[in-house]
Protein backbone atom coordinates (compact mmCIF):
# COMPACT_ATOMS: atom_id res chain seq x y z
CA UNK A 1 0.00 0.00 0.00
CA UNK A 2 1.19 3.80 -0.98
CA UNK A 3 1.73 6.10 2.15
CA UNK A 4 -1.63 8.16 3.23
CA UNK A 5 -1.78 11.79 2.27
CA UNK A 6 -4.06 14.02 2.79
CA UNK A 7 -6.29 15.43 0.22
CA UNK A 8 -5.26 18.45 -0.16
CA UNK A 9 -2.01 17.57 -0.78
CA UNK A 10 -1.73 16.82 -4.45
CA UNK A 11 -2.81 20.68 -4.64
CA UNK A 12 0.23 21.91 -2.82
CA UNK A 13 3.92 22.97 -4.53
CA UNK A 14 6.80 20.39 -4.43
CA UNK A 15 9.96 22.31 -4.02
CA UNK A 16 11.74 19.55 -6.26
CA UNK A 17 9.85 20.72 -9.18
CA UNK A 18 10.63 24.58 -8.99
CA UNK A 19 14.23 26.03 -9.17
CA UNK A 20 15.30 29.64 -7.88
CA UNK A 21 16.95 32.20 -9.45
CA UNK A 22 18.86 35.36 -8.87
CA UNK A 23 17.05 38.75 -10.01
CA UNK A 24 15.51 42.45 -9.30
CA UNK A 25 12.42 44.03 -8.45
CA UNK A 26 11.07 46.08 -11.80
CA UNK A 27 8.29 47.95 -9.74
CA UNK A 28 10.42 50.67 -8.21
CA UNK A 29 13.25 52.58 -8.54
CA UNK A 30 15.57 50.66 -6.08
CA UNK A 31 15.97 47.58 -7.71
CA UNK A 32 15.63 44.90 -4.73
CA UNK A 33 17.45 42.15 -4.71
CA UNK A 34 14.51 38.99 -5.35
CA UNK A 35 14.18 35.34 -5.61
CA UNK A 36 12.03 34.30 -8.46
CA UNK A 37 10.86 30.29 -8.25
CA UNK A 38 9.75 28.92 -11.68
CA UNK A 39 8.03 25.99 -12.18
CA UNK A 40 7.47 24.55 -16.02
CA UNK A 41 8.63 27.90 -17.34
CA UNK A 42 6.23 29.65 -15.67
CA UNK A 43 7.03 32.33 -12.52
CA UNK A 44 5.17 30.84 -9.40
CA UNK A 45 6.42 32.88 -6.66
CA UNK A 46 8.68 35.99 -5.95
CA UNK A 47 10.41 36.66 -2.36
CA UNK A 48 12.94 39.13 -1.07
CA UNK A 49 16.75 38.40 -1.34
CA UNK A 50 19.70 39.61 0.98
CA UNK A 51 21.64 42.61 -0.83
CA UNK A 52 24.89 43.08 1.03
CA UNK A 53 25.46 46.64 -0.73
CA UNK A 54 22.08 48.10 0.66
CA UNK A 55 21.52 45.65 3.62
CA UNK A 56 18.32 45.03 2.72
CA UNK A 57 15.90 42.05 2.59
CA UNK A 58 12.40 43.61 2.07
CA UNK A 59 9.58 43.27 -0.39
CA UNK A 60 6.64 44.81 -0.77
CA UNK A 61 3.42 43.37 -2.08
CA UNK A 62 3.20 44.95 -5.48
CA UNK A 63 6.83 43.04 -6.29
CA UNK A 64 5.89 40.01 -5.28
CA UNK A 65 2.37 39.55 -7.29
CA UNK A 66 3.39 41.80 -10.08
CA UNK A 67 4.71 38.50 -12.85
CA UNK A 68 0.51 37.84 -13.96
CA UNK A 69 0.69 40.98 -15.31
CA UNK A 70 3.64 39.94 -17.67
CA UNK A 71 1.51 38.71 -20.63
CA UNK A 72 2.45 39.99 -24.06
CA UNK A 73 0.13 39.80 -27.41
CA UNK A 74 0.90 36.32 -28.84
CA UNK A 75 1.98 37.67 -32.72
CA UNK A 76 3.02 40.50 -34.62
CA UNK A 77 -0.21 42.08 -37.39
CA UNK A 78 -1.46 44.86 -39.25
CA UNK A 79 -3.76 47.13 -38.16
CA UNK A 80 -5.62 47.00 -42.04
CA UNK A 81 -5.19 43.06 -42.44
CA UNK A 82 -4.95 41.86 -38.70
CA UNK A 83 -3.25 39.17 -39.89
CA UNK A 84 -0.13 37.64 -38.80
CA UNK A 85 2.96 39.61 -40.01
CA UNK A 86 6.72 38.55 -40.35
CA UNK A 87 9.35 40.51 -38.53
CA UNK A 88 11.09 41.10 -42.56
CA UNK A 89 7.60 41.65 -43.95
CA UNK A 90 7.41 44.82 -41.25
CA UNK A 91 11.06 45.95 -42.24
CA UNK A 92 9.82 45.45 -45.99
CA UNK A 93 7.70 48.08 -45.82
CA UNK A 94 9.24 50.09 -43.77
CA UNK A 95 12.00 50.48 -46.69
CA UNK A 96 9.33 51.38 -48.83
CA UNK A 97 8.10 54.01 -46.99
CA UNK A 98 11.36 55.51 -46.15
CA UNK A 99 12.07 55.00 -49.88
CA UNK A 100 8.69 57.19 -50.98
CA UNK A 101 9.59 59.93 -48.47
CA UNK A 102 13.14 60.35 -49.78
CA UNK A 103 11.79 61.12 -53.08
CA UNK A 104 9.19 63.53 -51.52
CA UNK A 105 11.49 64.83 -48.66
CA UNK A 106 13.30 66.79 -52.16
CA UNK A 107 10.35 68.82 -52.65
CA UNK A 108 9.24 69.50 -48.92
CA UNK A 109 12.25 69.61 -47.06
CA UNK A 110 11.73 67.16 -44.96
CA UNK A 111 14.83 65.90 -43.59
CA UNK A 112 14.02 64.05 -40.48
CA UNK A 113 10.75 61.71 -41.17
CA UNK A 114 11.75 59.02 -38.94
CA UNK A 115 11.15 59.60 -35.15
CA UNK A 116 11.91 56.88 -32.64
CA UNK A 117 9.52 57.65 -29.67
CA UNK A 118 11.09 55.49 -26.24
CA UNK A 119 10.44 55.16 -22.86
CA UNK A 120 11.45 52.56 -20.09
CA UNK A 121 14.55 51.32 -22.08
CA UNK A 122 17.86 49.32 -20.67
CA UNK A 123 21.04 50.61 -20.98
CA UNK A 124 22.05 48.04 -23.89
CA UNK A 125 18.63 49.10 -25.77
CA UNK A 126 19.41 52.58 -25.46
CA UNK A 127 22.55 52.51 -26.57
CA UNK A 128 22.04 50.96 -29.73
CA UNK A 129 19.43 53.66 -30.40
CA UNK A 130 21.93 56.27 -30.17
CA UNK A 131 24.22 54.61 -32.24
CA UNK A 132 21.90 53.94 -35.08
CA UNK A 133 20.70 57.95 -34.73
CA UNK A 134 24.48 59.45 -34.66
CA UNK A 135 24.51 57.44 -37.83
CA UNK A 136 21.68 58.63 -39.95
CA UNK A 137 20.57 61.97 -40.06
CA UNK A 138 16.73 61.32 -41.02
CA UNK A 139 16.02 59.51 -37.86
CA UNK A 140 15.14 61.55 -34.55
CA UNK A 141 15.23 60.14 -30.68
CA UNK A 142 12.86 61.65 -28.72
CA UNK A 143 11.73 60.41 -25.28
CA UNK A 144 7.92 60.21 -24.66
CA UNK A 145 8.01 62.07 -21.26
CA UNK A 146 8.96 66.09 -20.58
CA UNK A 147 11.79 66.14 -18.26
CA UNK A 148 13.82 69.06 -17.42
CA UNK A 149 16.98 67.61 -15.84
CA UNK A 150 20.34 68.88 -15.79
CA UNK A 151 22.13 65.17 -16.37
CA UNK A 152 26.04 66.55 -16.15
CA UNK A 153 26.25 65.34 -12.83
CA UNK A 154 25.34 61.88 -11.34
CA UNK A 155 24.51 64.30 -8.46
CA UNK A 156 21.66 65.76 -10.52
CA UNK A 157 19.51 62.64 -11.07
CA UNK A 158 20.30 60.13 -8.06
CA UNK A 159 19.21 59.67 -4.60
CA UNK A 160 22.65 60.04 -2.72
CA UNK A 161 21.29 59.12 0.11
CA UNK A 162 23.45 56.05 1.87
CA UNK A 163 22.49 54.89 5.79
CA UNK A 164 25.99 56.65 7.04
CA UNK A 165 24.70 59.62 5.39
CA UNK A 166 21.39 59.36 7.09
CA UNK A 167 22.69 58.76 10.45
CA UNK A 168 24.95 61.77 9.85
CA UNK A 169 21.59 63.77 10.20
CA UNK A 170 18.94 65.46 11.82
CA UNK A 171 16.69 66.85 9.68
CA UNK A 172 15.20 66.02 6.43
CA UNK A 173 12.45 67.70 3.91
CA UNK A 174 10.87 65.59 1.52
CA UNK A 175 9.64 67.85 -1.53
CA UNK A 176 6.67 66.34 -3.98
CA UNK A 177 7.23 62.58 -2.99
CA UNK A 178 5.98 59.79 -1.64
CA UNK A 179 8.77 57.53 -0.21
CA UNK A 180 6.27 55.24 0.71
CA UNK A 181 4.88 54.08 -2.72
CA UNK A 182 7.78 55.38 -4.98
CA UNK A 183 10.55 53.83 -3.29
CA UNK A 184 9.73 52.07 -0.26
CA UNK A 185 13.37 51.30 0.82
CA UNK A 186 13.80 55.10 1.24
CA UNK A 187 10.94 55.02 3.37
CA UNK A 188 12.27 52.21 5.59
CA UNK A 189 15.66 53.87 6.35
CA UNK A 190 13.82 57.07 7.36
CA UNK A 191 11.48 54.85 9.59
CA UNK A 192 14.74 53.77 10.67
CA UNK A 193 16.19 56.41 11.51
CA UNK A 194 13.33 58.30 13.31
CA UNK A 195 12.88 55.41 15.42
CA UNK A 196 16.45 56.07 16.56
CA UNK A 197 15.57 59.65 18.06
CA UNK A 198 17.39 62.99 17.34
CA UNK A 199 15.82 62.98 13.68
CA UNK A 200 13.27 65.05 12.10
CA UNK A 201 11.00 65.21 9.00
CA UNK A 202 9.17 67.87 7.38
CA UNK A 203 7.43 67.17 3.83
CA UNK A 204 6.02 70.05 1.14
CA UNK A 205 3.09 67.71 -0.32
CA UNK A 206 0.05 65.93 0.33
CA UNK A 207 -1.13 64.84 3.40
CA UNK A 208 -0.10 61.11 3.67
CA UNK A 209 0.70 58.18 5.76
CA UNK A 210 4.66 57.29 5.89
CA UNK A 211 4.17 55.04 8.83
CA UNK A 212 6.18 57.41 11.01
CA UNK A 213 4.97 60.98 12.57
CA UNK A 214 5.97 63.83 9.73
CA UNK A 215 5.84 67.37 10.20
CA UNK A 216 3.35 68.89 6.63
CA UNK A 217 4.06 72.25 6.08
CA UNK A 218 1.69 72.55 2.78
CA UNK A 219 1.09 71.68 -0.72
CA UNK A 220 2.02 75.02 -2.53
CA UNK A 221 5.26 75.92 -3.68
CA UNK A 222 4.72 80.06 -1.79
CA UNK A 223 6.32 77.69 0.88
CA UNK A 224 9.54 76.67 -0.67
CA UNK A 225 10.00 80.70 -1.71
CA UNK A 226 9.36 81.66 2.04
CA UNK A 227 11.80 79.09 3.45
CA UNK A 228 13.85 80.74 0.65
CA UNK A 229 13.29 84.10 1.29
CA UNK A 230 13.91 83.19 5.16
CA UNK A 231 10.24 84.38 6.16
CA UNK A 232 8.82 80.85 7.37
CA UNK A 233 9.15 79.71 10.90
CA UNK A 234 10.89 76.69 9.41
CA UNK A 235 14.01 78.64 8.62
CA UNK A 236 15.18 78.05 12.65
CA UNK A 237 15.04 74.31 12.01
CA UNK A 238 17.02 74.51 8.68
CA UNK A 239 19.62 76.90 10.47
CA UNK A 240 20.05 74.70 13.40
CA UNK A 241 20.10 71.48 11.39
CA UNK A 242 22.95 69.19 11.43
CA UNK A 243 23.50 67.80 7.47
CA UNK A 244 20.26 69.00 6.33
CA UNK A 245 18.87 66.21 3.51
CA UNK A 246 16.51 67.13 1.07
CA UNK A 247 14.51 64.63 -1.26
CA UNK A 248 13.13 65.64 -4.66
CA UNK A 249 10.64 63.56 -6.63
CA UNK A 250 11.26 63.20 -10.38
CA UNK A 251 7.88 63.99 -11.00
CA UNK A 252 8.73 67.73 -10.01
CA UNK A 253 10.72 67.87 -13.53
CA UNK A 254 7.81 68.30 -15.31
CA UNK A 255 6.98 71.57 -14.40
CA UNK A 256 8.09 74.58 -16.48
CA UNK A 257 9.34 75.82 -13.75
CA UNK A 258 11.35 73.02 -12.23
CA UNK A 259 14.59 74.64 -12.52
CA UNK A 260 13.71 77.83 -10.47
CA UNK A 261 12.41 75.25 -7.57
CA UNK A 262 16.25 73.71 -7.96
CA UNK A 263 17.23 77.26 -7.51
CA UNK A 264 15.68 77.87 -4.12
CA UNK A 265 17.76 75.14 -2.82
CA UNK A 266 21.09 75.77 -4.08
CA UNK A 267 20.60 79.53 -2.90
CA UNK A 268 20.69 77.97 0.87
CA UNK A 269 24.37 76.84 0.24
CA UNK A 270 25.46 80.26 0.44
CA UNK A 271 23.55 80.32 4.13
CA UNK A 272 25.71 77.91 4.87
CA UNK A 273 23.18 74.93 5.69
CA UNK A 274 24.71 73.30 2.13
CA UNK A 275 28.29 73.63 1.81
CA UNK A 276 31.10 72.33 -0.31
CA UNK A 277 31.59 68.97 2.26
CA UNK A 278 27.84 67.87 2.49
CA UNK A 279 25.28 67.63 -0.50
CA UNK A 280 22.45 66.76 0.80
CA UNK A 281 20.19 67.41 -2.80
CA UNK A 282 18.73 64.11 -3.76
CA UNK A 283 16.47 62.77 -6.65
CA UNK A 284 14.07 60.26 -6.08
CA UNK A 285 13.46 58.16 -9.03
CA UNK A 286 10.11 55.79 -9.33
CA UNK A 287 11.42 54.23 -12.19
CA UNK A 288 14.11 51.81 -12.33
CA UNK A 289 14.90 52.48 -15.95
CA UNK A 290 15.12 56.05 -15.67
CA UNK A 291 18.51 56.74 -14.02
CA UNK A 292 20.13 55.34 -16.84
CA UNK A 293 19.05 56.81 -19.11
CA UNK A 294 19.58 60.09 -17.63
CA UNK A 295 23.51 58.60 -17.77
CA UNK A 296 23.36 58.21 -21.06
CA UNK A 297 22.59 60.65 -22.73
CA UNK A 298 20.51 64.07 -22.55
CA UNK A 299 17.39 64.00 -25.07
CA UNK A 300 14.73 66.25 -26.01
CA UNK A 301 11.08 65.32 -25.25
CA UNK A 302 8.85 64.59 -28.08
CA UNK A 303 6.21 67.43 -29.29
CA UNK A 304 3.49 68.26 -31.34
CA UNK A 305 6.19 69.56 -34.20
CA UNK A 306 8.00 66.13 -34.47
CA UNK A 307 4.54 64.79 -35.18
CA UNK A 308 3.82 67.07 -37.77
CA UNK A 309 6.97 66.66 -39.44
CA UNK A 310 7.20 62.82 -39.06
CA UNK A 311 6.44 60.70 -41.63
CA UNK A 312 6.89 57.47 -39.98
CA UNK A 313 6.82 56.94 -35.74
CA UNK A 314 8.36 54.04 -34.18
CA UNK A 315 6.96 53.86 -30.66
CA UNK A 316 9.30 51.77 -28.27
CA UNK A 317 8.31 50.60 -25.19
CA UNK A 318 5.92 53.36 -24.62
CA UNK A 319 3.04 52.51 -22.00
CA UNK A 320 -0.02 54.18 -22.14
CA UNK A 321 -0.15 55.49 -18.64
CA UNK A 322 1.26 58.28 -17.08
CA UNK A 323 2.34 59.73 -19.82
CA UNK A 324 0.68 63.27 -20.01
CA UNK A 325 2.85 64.68 -22.16
CA UNK A 326 2.51 61.91 -25.34
CA UNK A 327 -1.99 62.12 -24.59
CA UNK A 328 -1.18 65.95 -24.67
CA UNK A 329 -0.02 65.93 -27.94
CA UNK A 330 -2.00 63.65 -29.60
CA UNK A 331 -5.21 65.14 -28.16
CA UNK A 332 -3.92 68.42 -29.88
CA UNK A 333 -3.50 65.99 -32.95
CA UNK A 334 -6.84 64.87 -32.97
CA UNK A 335 -8.10 68.05 -32.58
CA UNK A 336 -6.30 70.04 -35.32
CA UNK A 337 -7.65 68.57 -38.55
CA UNK A 338 -4.80 70.65 -40.66
CA UNK A 339 -2.21 68.72 -39.00
CA UNK A 340 -0.79 66.14 -40.65
CA UNK A 341 -1.31 62.35 -40.06
CA UNK A 342 1.88 60.07 -40.13
CA UNK A 343 1.51 57.43 -42.89
CA UNK A 344 3.28 54.26 -40.97
CA UNK A 345 2.71 53.75 -37.25
CA UNK A 346 5.32 50.95 -35.42
CA UNK A 347 3.86 50.10 -31.97
CA UNK A 348 6.77 47.79 -30.59
CA UNK A 349 5.15 47.06 -27.20
CA UNK A 350 4.61 44.60 -25.28
CA UNK A 351 0.90 45.30 -25.15
CA UNK A 352 -1.29 46.37 -28.13
CA UNK A 353 -1.86 50.37 -28.14
CA UNK A 354 -4.96 50.35 -29.70
CA UNK A 355 -7.24 52.00 -27.19
CA UNK A 356 -5.25 55.00 -27.51
CA UNK A 357 -7.93 56.90 -29.61
CA UNK A 358 -4.62 58.32 -32.68
CA UNK A 359 -4.27 55.15 -33.36
CA UNK A 360 -7.70 54.00 -33.74
CA UNK A 361 -8.41 57.44 -36.38
CA UNK A 362 -5.47 55.57 -39.13
CA UNK A 363 -7.40 55.46 -42.04
CA UNK A 364 -6.82 52.51 -44.74
CA UNK A 365 -4.26 54.34 -46.60
CA UNK A 366 -2.10 54.47 -43.36
CA UNK A 367 -0.17 51.70 -42.09
CA UNK A 368 0.16 50.40 -38.77
CA UNK A 369 1.93 46.98 -37.44
CA UNK A 370 2.30 45.99 -34.13
CA UNK A 371 5.58 44.90 -33.24
CA UNK A 372 5.59 42.85 -29.75
CA UNK A 373 9.18 42.17 -27.39
CA UNK A 374 9.84 39.51 -24.83
CA UNK A 375 9.16 40.56 -21.19
CA UNK A 376 11.59 41.87 -18.21
CA UNK A 377 12.31 37.59 -17.59
CA UNK A 378 13.06 36.53 -21.09
CA UNK A 379 16.00 39.31 -21.21
CA UNK A 380 20.00 40.11 -20.54
CA UNK A 381 19.36 43.51 -19.27
CA UNK A 382 21.00 46.25 -17.66
CA UNK A 383 19.96 49.21 -15.27
CA UNK A 384 20.98 51.88 -13.04
CA UNK A 385 19.06 51.82 -9.76
CA UNK A 386 17.92 55.49 -8.16
CA UNK A 387 21.10 55.16 -5.37
CA UNK A 388 23.72 54.11 -8.28
CA UNK A 389 23.76 51.20 -8.14
CA UNK A 390 24.26 48.82 -11.80
CA UNK A 391 21.35 46.02 -11.75
CA UNK A 392 22.00 42.59 -14.11
CA UNK A 393 18.94 40.67 -15.28
CA UNK A 394 19.13 37.08 -16.45
CA UNK A 395 17.24 35.15 -19.00
CA UNK A 396 14.98 32.77 -16.74
CA UNK A 397 11.84 32.49 -18.63
CA UNK A 398 13.15 30.21 -22.65
CA UNK A 399 11.21 31.16 -25.67
CA UNK A 400 12.29 29.94 -29.17
CA UNK A 401 10.36 32.71 -30.69
CA UNK A 402 10.60 35.18 -29.02
CA UNK A 403 13.55 37.95 -29.64
CA UNK A 404 14.50 40.83 -27.56
CA UNK A 405 14.21 44.44 -28.26
CA UNK A 406 18.52 44.74 -28.99
CA UNK A 407 17.77 41.82 -31.62
CA UNK A 408 15.05 43.04 -33.23
CA UNK A 409 17.16 46.94 -33.40
CA UNK A 410 20.00 45.08 -34.48
CA UNK A 411 17.86 43.59 -37.62
CA UNK A 412 16.63 46.98 -38.16
CA UNK A 413 20.05 48.45 -38.29
CA UNK A 414 21.15 45.66 -40.50
CA UNK A 415 18.07 46.06 -43.20
CA UNK A 416 18.71 50.23 -43.04
CA UNK A 417 22.61 49.76 -44.17
CA UNK A 418 21.90 47.08 -46.63
CA UNK A 419 18.96 48.62 -48.18
CA UNK A 420 18.53 52.41 -47.52
CA UNK A 421 21.82 53.37 -49.59
CA UNK A 422 20.01 56.37 -51.11
CA UNK A 423 19.42 58.10 -47.96
CA UNK A 424 22.14 60.68 -46.86
CA UNK A 425 24.81 58.85 -43.71
CA UNK A 426 26.65 60.61 -40.93
CA UNK A 427 30.31 60.50 -41.26
CA UNK A 428 30.32 58.24 -38.41
CA UNK A 429 31.22 54.71 -38.62
CA UNK A 430 33.40 54.38 -35.83
CA UNK A 431 29.96 54.64 -33.91
CA UNK A 432 28.78 51.62 -35.21
CA UNK A 433 29.08 48.35 -33.62
CA UNK A 434 27.70 45.40 -35.75
CA UNK A 435 28.10 42.46 -32.62
CA UNK A 436 26.36 39.61 -32.48
CA UNK A 437 26.93 38.52 -28.79
CA UNK A 438 24.98 40.95 -25.90
CA UNK A 439 28.19 40.39 -23.98
CA UNK A 440 30.75 42.01 -26.82
CA UNK A 441 27.80 45.06 -27.02
CA UNK A 442 27.63 45.89 -23.34
CA UNK A 443 31.61 45.81 -23.19
CA UNK A 444 31.46 48.38 -25.86
CA UNK A 445 28.98 50.51 -24.46
CA UNK A 446 30.69 50.45 -21.28
CA UNK A 447 33.85 51.81 -22.58
CA UNK A 448 32.03 54.44 -24.47
CA UNK A 449 29.93 55.70 -21.42
CA UNK A 450 31.15 54.81 -18.01
CA UNK A 451 34.71 55.13 -16.22
CA UNK A 452 36.48 51.43 -16.67
CA UNK A 453 38.39 49.89 -13.98
CA UNK A 454 40.32 47.72 -16.30
CA UNK A 455 40.23 47.00 -20.54
CA UNK A 456 40.00 43.68 -20.55
CA UNK A 457 36.87 42.08 -21.69
CA UNK A 458 34.85 41.80 -18.58
CA UNK A 459 35.26 45.57 -17.75
CA UNK A 460 31.39 46.18 -17.83
CA UNK A 461 30.82 43.88 -15.26
CA UNK A 462 33.45 44.73 -12.87
CA UNK A 463 31.61 48.23 -12.59
CA UNK A 464 29.18 47.93 -8.92
CA UNK A 465 28.31 51.26 -8.74
CA UNK A 466 28.52 55.06 -10.03
CA UNK A 467 29.97 57.51 -7.85
CA UNK A 468 28.65 60.98 -7.86
CA UNK A 469 30.97 64.04 -7.49
CA UNK A 470 29.92 67.57 -6.34
CA UNK A 471 32.35 70.42 -8.09
CA UNK A 472 32.62 73.50 -5.40
CA UNK A 473 33.39 76.67 -6.31
CA UNK A 474 34.21 80.07 -4.45
CA UNK A 475 31.15 82.13 -5.30
CA UNK A 476 31.64 85.38 -3.66
CA UNK A 477 28.00 86.94 -2.28
CA UNK A 478 26.12 88.75 -4.24
CA UNK A 479 22.20 89.48 -4.71
CA UNK A 480 20.92 86.44 -6.91
CA UNK A 481 18.67 87.15 -9.91
CA UNK A 482 15.10 87.20 -9.56
CA UNK A 483 13.54 83.83 -10.59
CA UNK A 484 9.35 83.62 -10.80
CA UNK A 485 7.89 80.44 -9.01
CA UNK A 486 4.47 80.04 -9.59
CA UNK A 487 2.58 79.61 -6.74
CA UNK A 488 0.61 76.34 -7.59
CA UNK A 489 0.33 73.14 -5.51
CA UNK A 490 2.99 70.14 -6.09
CA UNK A 491 2.53 67.45 -7.81
CA UNK A 492 0.65 64.50 -6.51
CA UNK A 493 0.82 60.50 -6.35
CA UNK A 494 -2.68 60.54 -7.44
CA UNK A 495 -2.66 56.82 -8.40
CA UNK A 496 -3.31 53.81 -5.94
CA UNK A 497 0.34 51.57 -5.52
CA UNK A 498 -0.62 48.34 -6.18
CA UNK A 499 -1.90 49.46 -10.41
CA UNK A 500 0.05 52.56 -10.50
CA UNK A 501 3.49 53.37 -10.69
CA UNK A 502 6.15 53.21 -13.68
CA UNK A 503 6.69 49.95 -15.07
CA UNK A 504 4.56 48.67 -17.46
CA UNK A 505 3.08 45.10 -15.14
CA UNK A 506 1.08 45.93 -12.57
CA UNK A 507 -1.53 47.42 -14.44
CA UNK A 508 -2.26 44.03 -16.19
CA UNK A 509 -1.56 42.37 -12.95
CA UNK A 510 -5.57 40.56 -12.38
CA UNK A 511 -3.94 40.15 -8.51
CA UNK A 512 -3.08 43.77 -8.20
CA UNK A 513 -6.02 44.78 -9.82
CA UNK A 514 -8.40 43.34 -7.32
CA UNK A 515 -6.35 45.26 -4.44
CA UNK A 516 -6.67 48.42 -6.08
CA UNK A 517 -9.98 47.95 -6.20
CA UNK A 518 -10.20 47.07 -2.60
CA UNK A 519 -8.16 49.60 -1.23
CA UNK A 520 -10.66 52.45 -3.47
CA UNK A 521 -13.44 51.31 -1.70
CA UNK A 522 -11.95 51.22 1.89
CA UNK A 523 -10.31 54.81 1.14
CA UNK A 524 -10.29 57.81 -1.05
CA UNK A 525 -7.30 59.46 -2.89
CA UNK A 526 -8.43 62.73 -2.04
CA UNK A 527 -6.35 65.02 -0.12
Amino acid sequence: MGALTLKSFPFELRKWDTEKFESIDPTDGFGSNTKVSINRNKIIQIEPDYDSHTFNSWLTDKGRQFFDGMLRSPKSYSLNENTKTDIADIFKNLIQTLYIFDHCSKQNNKVFFFTIVFENLSLEVLSILLMISKNYSFIKLRRAENLNINNDLESNFQLNLSKHKLNSSDLCLLISNNPRYEGYYLNLNLRQRFLKGNFKCLSIGSLIDLTFPVSFLGSNFKILKDIGEGKSLTCQDLKFSKNLIFVFNNELFKRNNSENVLEIVKFLKYSNILNKTWNGSNILNPSLKETGTQALAKLAPFTTKDLNSSGSLYFLNVATNNLPNLKKIINTKLLNVNLSIPSMVLDHNINNNNHFSFFNHLNPSQKYFYLPHDTFYENEETFISTDGFIKRTTKLILKKKAKNNWQILRKFNQNIKKDLLFLDRNNNHNLDFNSKKIVDFKNFINFHYYATQTLTNLSFYISIKTQPFVLSENIPHFRQKTVKINNTKVKYWLDDFFSGGKDEYSQNSVTLNNCSRILRSESTNFF
